[in-house]
C-alpha cells in the first residue's frame, strides 16, 4: 500500500469516491472503497486507466472485475484479507478523527469570535480621542465581519460533519457486511480464515474445526420450498450462536454447510458442544406457518478434526470434511472424529 496523504486530503478522496460509486451503481463494500479511494488519490496510475476502461465498457464495475483489479493493482502480498481489513480499519479511524477535529475546531472558533466581539463592546468609546474611537469602530466592524464569516464557516463545518458521519456509518456497515452472512447473521468464511491465521502458529494451544452439514437438505428444499429452507438455516444459525461459548466462532460456509472454529478447547469439550447442537437440532418440531403442516425433524452430521503441528487450514478442513462424510455414510445425525 502507498498512501501518504494527510487527513484533509484523505477526506477529500473519500467524499469524491462515494458519489462516483453511487453514480455507477457500484456496491459500497470495503474492496470498492479502496479501489475508488485509490483512484482519486492517484496512487496507482495503472489502476486509474483500468477503472476508466471498465466503467466505459460496462457502465459500472462488476464484482469479478473489481476483485481482479484489486488483486492486480493493490494487493502486494498473499494475505489479502489482512490487507483489506487494515485498509477498512484505517478508513474508519480516519473519518472518526476528522469528525472529532471538525467538532473541536467549530467550538473553539465560535468561542474566540464571540469573546472578541464582547471585549470590543466592553471597551466603550467615552473619553477616547476621535482617532481611537475610529480605530475601535473599525475593529468592531472587522470583528462583526469575522463573526459573520465564522457563522458561514460553522455552517460549512456542520455540512462536512454530516457528510463524514454518514461516510463513517457506511464504512462501518460495509465492514460488517463484509464479515457477516446475510441470511444467518453468522460470521463468514473470511472471518474463519482470519481467526485461524491469528492462532495458527501457536502449537501449544489446542485448536479444532467442526464441519456441520444439514442432512438431506436438497430434498428438504425440493419438498418444502426454499423459503422454508431459509428458515431452517436461520434457526441453525441461532442455535450455533446460543450453544457456542465465547471462544468458539460459528460460521456459515455456504449452502447448508456450517463450521465451528474452536481454539483453546480440548477435544472432549469440542465433542460435547457438537453433540449438544446435534441433539437439540434433532428434537426441534418445525411446522409450515403458512399451511400448518408439520415437518419431519431436521438433523445434521458433524465431522471434527484436531489441528496438528504446523497444519494449514486447508488440510484441517479436509480432514474434518472426511469425518463429516463418514458420519453421513454411517447413517447421518451423528458426530465423527477425524483420524
Amino acid at each position: 500500500m502507498k498512501f501518504s496523504e494527510d487527513s484533509s486530503q484523505a477526506a477529500n478522496y473519500l467524499r469524491r469516491a462515494v458519489p462516483k460509486m453511487v453514480e455507477h451503481d457500484i456496491v459500497p463494500n470495503p474492496l470498492n472503497y479502496t479501489l475508488w479511494y485509490s483512484y482519486f488519490s492517484q496512487a496507482y496510475p495503472s489502476l486509474n486507466k483500468a477503472l476508466e476502461a471498465t466503467v466505459s465498457r460496462y457502465g459500472t464495475c462488476p464484482v469479478d472485475v473489481s476483485e481482479s483489479l484489486f488483486l492486480e493493482h493493490i494487493i502486494q502480498t498473499d494475505d489479502q484479507l489482512s490487507q483489506n481489513n487494515k485498509i477498512q480499519q484505517s478508513l474508519v479511524h480516519l473519518v472518526s478523527d476528522l469528525s472529532g477535529t471538525i467538532e473541536k475546531t467549530s467550538q473553539e472558533t465560535a468561542v474566540y469570535s464571540s469573546a472578541l466581539k464582547e471585549n470590543i463592546m466592553e471597551l466603550g468609546t467615552s473619553g477616547l480621542s476621535d482617532e481611537l474611537v475610529q480605530k475601535l469602530n473599525e475593529l468592531s466592524s472587522n470583528a462583526s465581519g469575522l463573526c459573520s464569516t465564522n457563522e458561514a464557516f460553522q455552517s460549512q463545518l456542520a455540512q462536512a460533519q454530516s457528510e463524514i458521519n454518514a461516510l463513517k456509518q457506511e464504512l462501518e456497515e460495509s465492514q460488517s457486511q463484509a464479515s457477516t452472512d446475510a441470511l444467518t447473521g453468522l460470521a463468514n468464511r473470511r472471518v474463519f480464515e482470519s481467526i485461524f491465521t491469528q492462532h495458527a502458529h501457536n502449537d501449544d494451544m489446542p485448536m479444532s474445526v467442526v464441519m456441520i452439514d444439514i442432512d438431506r437438505f436438497k430434498n428438504f428444499n425440493d419438498t418444502h420450498g426454499h423459503l422454508m429452507g431459509d428458515q431452517i438455516l436461520q434457526f441453525v444459525g441461532k442455535l450455533l450462536k446460543q450453544e457456542c461459548p465465547e471462544s468458539v466462532t460459528p460460521v456459515r460456509f455456504g449452502g447448508e454447510e456450517f463450521a465451528l472454529l474452536c481454539p483453546e478447547l480440548g477435544i472432549d469439550n469440542v465433542k460435547d458442544i457438537a453433540e449438544t447442537i446435534r441433539t437439540k437440532l434433532s428434537k426441534v418440531a418445525f411446522s409450515n406457518k403458512r399451511t400448518g403442516e408439520r415437518i419431519e425433524p431436521v438433523t445434521a452430521s458433524f465431522g471434527i478434526a484436531v489441528k496438528r503441528s504446523n497444519e494449514v487450514l486447508e488440510n484441517l478442513i479436509e480432514r474434518a470434511d472426511k469425518a463429516l462424510y463418514a458420519a453421513k455414510n454411517n447413517g447421518r445425525n451423528q458426530v465423527q472424529l477425524a483420524s
